[in-house]
C-alpha cells in the first residue's frame, strides 16, 4: 500500500526534527512542494493523495540530505533573493537575508547614473538584484572563483540581466570609478571554525573565514576604496555585528569615513564608507 503524501510529510518532518532541524515541519513542506511540483496549501488540500514509490525514494533522498545539514538551498538546487530566484550549489555561498537588507541600504542612495560593482560576488546576487533594480546602470561584478563566475553567470543569463562578470582577487584588475562598491566578503574568524553551524561545513570556505579576526580581506578591500571610489562614491560592506569598531578604526587611517548601520535585528551589520574630505 502506498503511503498518503500526509503521512510521508510528518514522517520526513520527524526524521528532520531528530538530526537538529529547527524548522523541520516548514522545511520538510518545500522539500515536498518543490520535489513534487505541489504548493504548500496543496500538500493540505491533497494530504490522503498515494505517493508512488519513485516519488517516495526521491523525496527519502532530499530529505537524508537535509538531515546531513547539507544547507537546504543547496538540496533544493535555488534560493530566492530579492525577487529572483537564484541557482545555487556547491562553489557559492548560499545567499542570506542580511545581505538583502544591504541591497536595500545600497538601492536607497543609488539613483544615478554611475558603474556599480559588487566583489567577491559567488552566486552573482547582489550584483543581479542591483541590476534588476537599476537596469540603466552598468554593473561589474568580480570573483577569484571560477566555479562561483559561472554560476552566477549562468543566472545572470536565464534571468535575462546583463552584468559584467570578471575574475580577480578582490577588485585588483578593475579600473575604479564606481559610484557604488558593494561587498559581502568572507568575515568569520578562524577561531570561530568550531563554533559555526554545521551547515557552514557544505559552503566554500573560502568565503567564509578571513583570517584570525575576520576581516583581512574587508581590510584589503577598504584598502583600495580610494582607487575605486568615484568622488561621491561609497563603499558598502557586511560584516560581523561585532566587528564595527575594527572596521571603522581600518578606514580612520586610510582616510575613509566609516557609519556602522543596523540590521532589522537591531546588530550593528553593515559600513557606510565614504572617502573623507581633504
Amino acid at each position: 500500500m502506498l503511503p498518503t503524501l500526509m503521512s510521508l510529510l510528518q514522517r520526513s518532518a520527524d526524521y528532520l526534527k531528530s538530526h537538529g532541524i529547527d524548522n523541520a515541519r516548514r522545511e520538510a513542506e518545500w522539500l515536498f512542494s518543490d520535489a513534487l511540483a505541489l504548493t504548500r496549501l496543496d500538500l493540505y488540500t491533497r494530504f490522503d493523495m498515494p505517493v508512488e514509490e519513485a516519488d517516495v525514494v526521491r523525496l527519502r533522498t532530499l530529505v537524508q540530505r537535509r538531515g546531513r545539514r547539507e544547507p537546504l538551498a543547496y538540496v533544493l538546487g535555488n534560493q530566492d533573493f530579492c525577487g529572483l530566484r537564484l541557482t545555487v550549489g556547491p562553489g557559492v555561498l548560499v545567499p542570506r537575508p542580511e545581505t538583502e537588507e544591504l541591497v536595500g541600504l545600497v538601492l536607497a542612495e543609488s539613483h544615478g547614473a554611475g558603474p556599480l560593482l559588487d566583489v567577491g560576488t559567488g552566486s552573482g546576487a547582489i550584483a543581479l538584484a542591483l541590476k534588476q533594480a537599476r537596469p540603466g546602470n552598468e554593473v561589474d561584478a568580480s570573483d577569484a572563483s571560477e566555479q562561483a563566475l559561472a554560476i552566477a553567470a549562468a543566472n545572470g543569463q536565464r534571468l535575462g540581466l546583463s552584468v559584467r562578470w570578471i575574475r580577480c582577487h578582490l577588485a585588483s584588475t578593475l579600473p575604479g570609478g564606481y559610484a557604488a562598491v558593494v561587498a559581502n566578503l568572507p568575515y568569520i574568524a578562524e577561531t570561530e571554525r568550531g563554533q559555526c553551524d554545521p551547515e557552514l561545513a557544505f559552503e566554500p570556505q573560502e568565503a567564509l573565514y578571513s583570517g584570525p579576526d575576520g576581516l583581512n580581506l574587508i581590510r584589503e578591500l577598504i584598502a583600495d576604496a580610494r582607487r575605486l571610489l568615484l568622488p561621491q562614491g561609497i563603499l558598502w560592506l557586511e560584516h560581523g555585528w561585532q566587528q564595527g569598531p575594527a572596521i571603522t578604526e581600518a578606514c580612520r587611517v586610510r582616510g575613509l569615513s566609516c557609519a556602522i548601520r543596523a540590521d532589522l535585528a537591531g546588530k550593528p551589520r553593515f559600513a557606510r564608507i565614504t572617502v573623507s574630505p581633504n
